[in-house]
Formats: C-alpha cells, sequence, structure tokens
C-alpha cells in the first residue's frame, strides 16, 4: 500500500480531472445499472401482457441509455488517458531529472539498462495501471455494492444463493494478487539485465567485430532473453489459470440463479423480466469479480515497478552543494590538497593516502605515474566529483566541500581520457559546458585545439552532426573537440587527464604548442604518460599506489635518479629502439 499510496501521489496536481473522471465513471456505472431495470420493464410490461407501447417507450429508453453510457464512457476513457499520459510524463521526467543530480559514485555501479528499464517498461506498467486498472478498481467496487444491494432488495433468497460463490472469486483474486506480484518483479529485473546486455553489445558493436565475438554475444543475449521468457512464460502460467478458474465459478453462480429462478417463474413466485433483470445484474457482478485478477495484476506490477523506480528516487546524491553554499564567481585558481586521504565505496583500501601539494594560481602540475596510481582520482576531487574520506581540497581558501557546485564546475574546464561527444553538431558539442558561446568563440576554441582546419574542411563546417558517440571522427579528432570544449568555457583551473593519449607525435606536437597559450593565466593540472610533454611544468608529483612518492621539475627529478628517472629512461630507451627500428 505504501508503494501505491506513493504512486496515486503523482495524481495530486490533476485533482480537478480526477474528479471529473469518476463523475463520468459514475453516470457511466449509472446508465450500465439502469438497464437491466428497463429490460425488465419491456418483458413484463410489454411482453407478456403484451403492450406495444411498454415496448416501445422501453426500446427508446435503453436507447437513451446506451447513447448517454456512450458519451460518458468516452469522457471517462479520455479523461483517464490523459492522466495516465500525464503521470508517466512526470514520472520519467523526475527519474531523469535526479538521475542528473545523483553523484558519480551512484554511476559507478548502475547499470545503464536497468536505468533504462526503469525509465521505460517500469513507467508503462504505472501509465497501464492508472488508465485502466485504477478506474476498475473504483468502478468495480462501487458495482459490487450497488448491485449486491439492489439483489438483496429485489428477492435476497435468490441473491444469496447465486452470490454463494462470490466468497471463493474474492479470495481466488485476492490470493491471486499476493502471489504474482514478486513473479512480476522478477520479470522486470530480468528485463533490465536484458537490455542491458543490448545496450553494452550495442555501445561495443565495433569492439565485438574487432575480436569476432558476435556468436559469444548473441549466445550472452539468447541466455538472458531465454531467461525472461522463462520467468515470464512463469507468471503466465500462473494468470492464465486464473481466468478460465474465475469463468468457471462465475458461470456456477449463474447456474443457481437459473436453477432456483426458474423454479421460481414456473410457480409464479418470480416474474420473467424480473428473472432477467436479476441475471444481468448477476453478470455485471460476476464480471468485476473476475477482473479484480486483472486489476491485481495490473497493480501488482505497477508496484513493483514502482519499487524499482523509487529504489533511484530515493537514493540521495551524496554530493550536494550545502545549504550555506558559497558561490564563488571570482576564482583565482589557487589550489590545495591537504592530508587528503580518499577511498572509493564497496572498497576496503584507499585509493589515495596523505596527499599535499599546492598549485598557485598559473602554476602546471603534472601527475605521472602507473595506472592505478591515483592520478585521475586526483583531478576528480577538484570539481569534488567525489568527497574526501579525510583532509581537504581547498579553492582560493574555501573548502570545496563549502562551495556552490555549479558556479565550481563552471570554472573548471575537463578533458577527460574518455572522450565522449553527443549526437549534434560539432559546434554545440564544443558549447556544451558555455551554451551562450559566440561562433567566433567557439572557433577561437577550436584554433587553439587545432581542429579548426579539419572542421572548415567538413561540408557543413560547424553544423556537421557527428555520429552517435562522435564516430564519425577519429580518436585524436574527438580529443581535439574535448579540448576545444574544455577551453571554451575561459576556465581558472583546467584539468587535462591524459588529453594527448589518442593522437599521434605530429598532432600532439600541434596541440602542446597550442596548449602552451591556453595554459597562461590558468592552473593546469596535466596527466600524461609522455614524459616529455611534461618538461614545462612547474612541479612534477610522481604517484605510486596514491600516494605522492616524489616532486619537482622535470630537471631535479631526473638529477634524483629516483622513479622519475627511471621513467624517463625507459621511454627514452623506447624511443630510440622504434627509431633504430625505423632506420
Amino acid at each position: 500500500m505504501r508503494i501505491l499510496l506513493r504512486i496515486l501521489r503523482y495524481l495530486g496536481p490533476y485533482k480537478r480531472r480526477v474528479v471529473l473522471a469518476y463523475i463520468a465513471l459514475t453516470i457511466g456505472v449509472g446508465m450500465q445499472l439502469l438497464t437491466p431495470r428497463l429490460v425488465e420493464y419491456v418483458i413484463d410490461r410489454g411482453l407478456t401482457r403484451p403492450n406495444y407501447h411498454a415496448v416501445t417507450m422501453g426500446s427508446v429508453a435503453i436507447v437513451i441509455v446506451g447513447a448517454t453510457l456512450g458519451i460518458f464512457t468516452y469522457t471517462r476513457s479520455y479523461i483517464f488517458q490523459y492522466l495516465a499520459e500525464r503521470v508517466s510524463y512526470d514520472v520519467r521526467n523526475e527519474l531523469y531529472q535526479h538521475m542528473q543530480r545523483l553523484s558519480f559514485s551512484f554511476f559507478d555501479t548502475a547499470h545503464t539498462g536497468q536505468l533504462m528499464s526503469r525509465a521505460t517498461e517500469d513507467v508503462n506498467s504505472i501509465r497501464r495501471f492508472l488508465m485502466m486498472s485504477l478506474r476498475s478498481i473504483v468502478q468495480s467496487l462501487g458495482m459490487l455494492i450497488v448491485i449486491t444491494t439492489i439483489l438483496l432488495l429485489t428477492d435476497w433468497k435468490l441473491a444469496l444463493i447465486s452470490m454463494s460463490v462470490m466468497p471463493v472469486l474474492v479470495f481466488t483474486a485476492l490470493y491471486f494478487g499476493k502471489t504474482i506480484r514478486p513473479k512480476f518483479l522478477a520479470v522486470q529485473q530480468q528485463f533490465g539485465v536484458m537490455t542491458n546486455v543490448m545496450q553494452e553489445n550495442l555501445s561495443g558493436a565495433r569492439v565485438v567485430r574487432a575480436f569476432a565475438r558476435e556468436d559469444d554475444e548473441n549466445r550472452k543475449f539468447d541466455r538472458e532473453l531465454w531467461t525472461l521468457n522463462e520467468k515470464y512464460m512463469n507468471t503466465v502460467r500462473q494468470y492464465s489459470f486464473y481466468f478460465p478458474l474465475m469463468t468457471f465459478l462465475s458461470s456456477a453462480g449463474i447456474t443457481l440463479i437459473l436453477w432456483y429462478g426458474g423454479r421460481q417463474v414456473i410457480n409464479g413466485s418470480l416474474s420473467l423480466g424480473r428473472l432477467t433483470a436479476f441475471y444481468l445484474y448477476l453478470t455485471m457482478l460476476s464480471q468485476p469479480i473476475r477482473m479484480l485478477g486483472w486489476v491485481v495484476n495490473s497493480a501488482a506490477r505497477a508496484i513493483a515497478s514502482g519499487e524499482r523506480i523509487f529504489g533511484v528516487l530515493d537514493t540521495r546524491p551524496k554530493i550536494e552543494s550545502p545549504k550555506e553554499a558559497t558561490a564563488l564567481t571570482s576564482m583565482t585558481g589557487l589550489v590545495e590538497f591537504t592530508d587528503v586521504y580518499f577511498r572509493y565505496d564497496e572498497t576496503t583500501e584507499d585509493a589515495l593516502s596523505d596527499i599535499s601539494f599546492i598549485a598557485e594560481p598559473g602554476m602546471r602540475i603534472a601527475l605521472i605515474g602507473g595506472t592505478g596510481s591515483g592520478k585521475s582520482t586526483i583531478t576528480s576531487l577538484i570539481p569534488r566529483f567525489y568527497d574526501v574520506r579525510s583532509g581537504s581540497v581547498m579553492i582560493d581558501g574555501h573548502d570545496v566541500r563549502q562551495l556552490k557546485l555549479d558556479v565550481l564546475r563552471a570554472q573548471i574546464g575537463i578533458v577527460l581520457q574518455d572522450t565522449f561527444l553527443f549526437s549534434m553538431s560539432i559546434g554545440d558539442n564544443i558549447a556544451y559546458g558555455r551554451p551562450d558561446a559566440t561562433r567566433e568563440q567557439i572557433i577561437a576554441a577550436a584554433k587553439a585545439a587545432r581542429i579548426h582546419d579539419h572542421i572548415a574542411s567538413l561540408p557543413d563546417g560547424y553544423d556537421t552532426v557527428v555520429g552517435e558517440r562522435g564516430v564519425s571522427l577519429s580518436g585524436g579528432q574527438k580529443q581535439r573537440v574535448a579540448i576545444a570544449r574544455a577551453l571554451v568555457m575561459d576556465p581558472k583551473i583546467l584539468i587535462l587527464d591524459d588529453a594527448t593519449s589518442s593522437v599521434d607525435t605530429e598532432t600532439e606536437y600541434e596541440i602542446q604548442q597550442a596548449l602552451q597559450t591556453a595554459m597562461r593565466g590558468r592552473t593546469t593540472l596535466v596527466i600524461a604518460h609522455r614524459l616529455l610533454s611534461l618538461k614545462n611544468a612547474d612541479e612534477i608529483l610522481v604517484m605510486d599506489d596514491g600516494r605522492i612518492i616524489e616532486r619537482g621539475t622535470h630537471q631535479s627529478l631526473l638529477e634524483r635518479e629516483g622513479a622519475y628517472a627511471r621513467i624517463y629512461d625507459l621511454q627514452l630507451k623506447d624511443q630510440e629502439e622504434l627509431a633504430a627500428v625505423a632506420d
């Protein structure tokens, strides 16, 4: 009930339409309940006497009632459909906006397919419930109460005999709803697993074909799809048995009417018209009770979907702006790490330990180290993608945990190692972090990133739409667009997370030359594996296992003949060997 009530709260903004829908529903039910009485009138007053006037008047009344029923049924159906669509719109919108606020740590463990399933199939289950089942619940309960009262007032003995099967019908429907809900939850969960497999396959289509793994991916998808089919068919077997059982029990009640009521008609204690009306009322009564299983089925699916959706909505962002946040609009770019310790969720070891350094405004800090040494983790703490376990990260003397997030991140330009471009024009991709950027500013950023000439050579120039994830561009071209995207923001702090990893030596040289100008006046943190690109750094931090093991300038670190010098010698040796092979 808690989940169900929470779903129904989405109808709050549409109270007037809900009231109007139920008014139309009530009038429609009234017309339905009036029809058996009109049939009774036609049979007893018109056919058995006979009386043509009664037949005509009764027939005209039935037509009028039918037309009225049609009008209000249309009104009710339209409004309930409208409410279902608006609620599904609101739920999807809230879910999407909430996911935009969730922290990096949530997406570190969440599966894209499961999230897509919640935003599509789970929302559709709620929509179907609101469109049909919510109306059917009220309609069924209303008809159950009114028809039971009418039957008891008409002939209480016949009513009790004919309704003797009703408790069995109600018990069967409630038992069905209790057992079917966990089955539908399992189906929804497996649908998310299947969607995740499909999403990963489509996203990694080039990798799959490059390694000729199509058959293995087909088997993987077939396995999850078959599991979904098995779980769904297990559910189908249960509710496929339910509906015939309810039909059989309903027909047992009708049989009792004909057996007992027919004897009364023969004895003359009950008119044929009243028996017919009684039969029609009982048919109306059995229909909502039989539909109760379908309603419970739909409600069970909606509740199962609601659990999955609210599970995401109830996940609170771990990184939020504090209530009294400072809006640091005039940043100079002073970055200070003081005794920083950091650990990722669900891990037992620190990713960073005792990290301390100061980057003065305009300084260039280089980070170097092996994979997993903590370089990217350090840069992730500056825009506060994560919070430190202890210690502090300060910008201009303010702890980042006390700053307003959107203002903080708007002044930090980031080029991530994994370049992602959206399926829109190149110009829009460059201006993504600064939508108000002029075309001149976009072009200036592209020139600084050495990508302008290539863009200008395209048929539509900056209006050229790139493919999904930027597949129409080479790796180096995508990386340069990402660099332009960071530069167009004119950030006070620039983070380059191995920004030249996907370019050749010549292109890297061009980008490095462009970045020399772009870095002026900005605090820059550079992660790079090629040490030659770090020569001009004001300070180099050598990382290992989450700790800073060496620090200094390029020359001072070489003279120390420590870890940095060994890495430098290895890279120099590799370059000499490559040159020898080329010769």
